[in-house]
């Protein structure tokens, strides 16, 4: 290392902002926390430029998606500028490659970046050189938004006598949930000899490896079910050439939380509100005053299947009325499912020669394939042209174009008749 990086200073690492996208499967809800909704990735960026600012960092490093496709105006940049001016009164620079989002926005082109921001070529890698720190940043943007080709191959190798930090948005050996894009290995990146990866793409934080670090930060605001609990950035700490620290530092401003609820041991209805009661208690507190968006997932063999799955908007409503009691505006329901097995002996009554036996084997035996249950793909044409188109999109819950959503929903109808059924049997 030069004497130039025999010293201590801090940087920002993070990723995939998506301005003033929306949050999916909770905007379209009628009792959606809209305040909170409106502007969250915007408030969490927002929070992004305090900590840079509160920490005296020496700069901060996007790994892409800094947007969520094309803009509806040019108040998003606007927005943009006047964050990234912040950090510039502060001599507070900013390092950016564009991500897959970023490339189709059209948007961008027509716009300069802030002077403080440096957003690197997508036609090769470029490397720029902090000499009072000691600090050498290699990057390279998506020249378009599906990129397959391995971008990491392409780096130069580590600058000698420099902290070498890569700034790149991939995939890396691939993550579920995500496109596999700028596919690369780890010995790709460590081949390079760098000491510190900064990756972008995937939306779950993870450390990756310590020796180089290789981090994903994740995003810095959830925006769906399947971006659970704290998002934010990494605060990295060099000491004379070598990284001291790593904090992860919790930016947003709506969490969701996904509650799995087991009721296996409960065998009333009592009993089953009494611990979404307390497991909702759980994670209003470990949200640290943000309000929350929830999904509870009720799971486990019990004596009351039956009864829930009989009368789910029954089951749905109390909950609802059960969570406002507790947290009113801060927590939202976003969805309940009962996800429970029945401990009555199904087998038995099935084994009855009786009307009751023979219509349950009737249910029981419907099968998944849905080309050949009567009647379901017109009622499914009719729900499409009932329902708004948003209804339906990729990240809904009634996603229709997916083959295991119409499966959930005949297991769902499957299950919530022979609940009705062998409630109503009991009864008499």
């Amino acid at each position: 290392m030069s004497d130039a990086s025999l010293t201590e200073f801090k940087f920002i690492h993070a990723a995939d902002i998506h301005l003033d996208s929306p949050l999916h499967g909770l905007s379209r809800y009628e009792s959606a926390p809209v305040d909170a909704i409106r502007n969250a990735c915007r408030r969490a960026f927002e929070n992004l430029i305090d900590v840079a600012i509160e920490e005296r960092v020496a700069f901060v490093l996007l790994a892409g998606d800094l947007y969520d496709g094309d803009w509806k105006d040019y108040s998003t940049g606007i927005f943009l500028s006047k964050q990234i001016g912040r950090l510039a009164q502060h001599n507070i620079r900013v390092f950016a490659v564009s991500g897959n989002h970023d490339a189709a926005n059209r948007m961008t082109k027509s716009l300069e970046s802030p002077a403080n921001m440096k957003i690197f070529s997508s036609k090769r890698v470029e490397t720029v050189k902090l000499d009072h720190l000691g600090v050498a940043i290699h990057g390279q943007s998506f020249p378009s938004q599906h990129v397959d080709e391995n971008l990491a191959a392409g780096f130069c190798d580590a600058a000698k006598g420099l902290f070498n930090i890569g700034l790149l948005h991939t995939s890396l050996d691939g993550r579920e949930g995500h496109a596999n894009y700028a596919p690369c290995s780890l010995d790709d990146l460590r081949s390079k000899e760098y000491q510190y990866w900064a990756l972008g793409h995937i939306h779950k934080q993870e450390i990756v490896a310590k020796e180089p670090y290789v981090i994903f930060p994740g995003c810095i605001q959830g925006r769906h079910i399947r971006e659970t609990g704290a998002k934010g950035c990494v605060v990295v700490t060099v000491n004379d050439g070598v990284v001291s620290d790593i904090e992860k530092i919790a930016l947003d401003v709506l969490r969701w939380s996904l509650c799995v609820i087991d009721i296996t041991d409960i065998d009333e209805m009592r009993g089953v509100l009494e611990r979404v009661r307390k497991r909702i208690d759980q994670e209003i507190a470990s949200a640290e005053g943000r309000p929350l968006a929830m999904r509870i997932r009720l799971q486990g063999a019990t004596t009351v299947a039956d009864e829930l799955a009989a009368y789910p908007d029954r089951l749905d409503q109390q909950i609802k009325a059960l969570s406002a009691e507790t947290a009113g505006d801060e927590l939202w329901l976003e969805r309940v499912e009962n996800l429970t097995n029945r401990k009555l002996d199904l087998e038995s009554t099935l084994a009855d020669d009786n009307p009751m036996g023979k219509l349950l084997q009737e249910i029981v035996t419907i099968t998944r394939d849905t080309d050949n249950i009567d009647g379901l793909k017109q009622k499914v044409a009719e729900l499409r042209q009932k329902a708004p188109s948003e209804t339906f999109g990729h990240d809904s819950i009634l996603n229709l174009d997916e083959e295991q959503t119409l499966h959930r929903v005949v297991d769902e109808a499957k299950q919530m008749l022979i609940g009705r059924l062998l409630t109503v049997g009991a009864a008499k």
